[in-house]
């Protein structure tokens, strides 16, 4: 028996249409900043001046949820999409769900609980699996030689540092992994791989994996690298690498962000779609 709780998916990618998909199968779904040739026939595109529905328990808005800063980011619609359209079909117990949103979404819906679901432990970890593989895809893109016998160095080993080390074991790679933590240094040593500092980075590594969201790839180090190394920085914003040096250098260094929206926008949507309902189910043990 569904839910009969209105659930609102208001603009998105890929995952956004996933996650609808996903929620459709327990909630009341609508959804709003999609053309309808992206929706599958089955499920409702809601339209303000002519649904029957004034209020909606949940609105879910995309990563991030505005477009230059004033309109929802909506880039399957012709349409354009303002806070204001969905502000009408919301009260004070409306739950609003966004990722990365910022002061100016929050300030908007200030009367509403938001929730930012890529705050949340369970989706991070869930889609370091996702970034890991989508990593790996353009490593074997861009390198010249085979993953298995390559020198591979992972700097930081948190979620996606890993996972990452884990898939690239079974290629035969040959791993050395950088952190500054303590207890990951531990984990490395206990998944039996080698592990460096900062100053023994040098030219022998065929490629490099950053997933530290700190500069470790300052000029200094990438003047070590091999002309012929490949850099793949996995790092939210500001990132771990000095870009403009490394194209001055000639090193090659790709910046490699969203990758599971990119790469899984099945999986990412479903991550999403199970995170919101994670949310949901701790609010109502919350009022029980």
């Amino acid at each position: 028996m569904k839910d009969k709780r209105k659930i609102l998916i208001a603009g998105g990618d890929l995952r956004q249409i996933y996650c609808g998909r996903y929620l459709a199968e327990r909630f009341d779904l609508s959804f709003a900043g999609f053309d309808r040739c992206y929706i599958p026939e089955n499920l409702k595109i809601f339209s303000g001046d002519i649904d029957c529905y004034d209020v909606f328990d949940y609105i879910v808005f995309p990563v991030p949820p505005l477009k230059d800063g004033k309109y929802i980011n909506t880039p399957f619609s012709g349409e354009a999409l303002t806070l204001e359209d969905i502000k009408r079909h919301i009260n004070s117990d409306t739950v609003i769900f966004c990722g990365k949103a910022d002061e100016y979404f929050r300030s908007f819906f200030s009367d509403n609980e938001v929730y930012d679901y890529m705050d949340r432990e369970e989706l991070n970890i869930l889609n370091a699996v996702p970034t890991a593989e989508g990593a790996i895809c353009i490593a074997l893109e861009e390198l010249p030689v085979t993953l298995s016998n390559s020198r591979i160095l992972i700097t930081g080993f948190g979620r996606i540092g890993k996972i990452l080390a884990g898939i690239l074991k079974g290629f035969g790679a040959d791993i050395t992994v950088m952190t500054g933590s303590i207890s990951n240094k531990a984990w490395a040593k206990a998944m039996d791989f080698k592990v460096c500092s900062k100053s023994d980075i040098d030219s022998s590594y065929n490629l490099i994996f950053n997933t530290a969201p700190v500069l470790i790839f300052d000029r200094e180090t990438l003047e070590k690298l091999g002309s012929e190394t490949i850099l793949i920085d996995l790092a939210s914003k500001p990132g771990g690498v000095d870009f403009k040096s490394a194209g001055e250098i000639g090193i090659k260094a790709i910046w490699a962000l969203g990758i599971p929206g990119k790469n899984a926008p099945v999986t990412a949507g479903e991550i999403i779609a199970e995170t919101i309902e994670n949310i949901i189910m701790e609010r109502s043990d919350r009022y029980d």
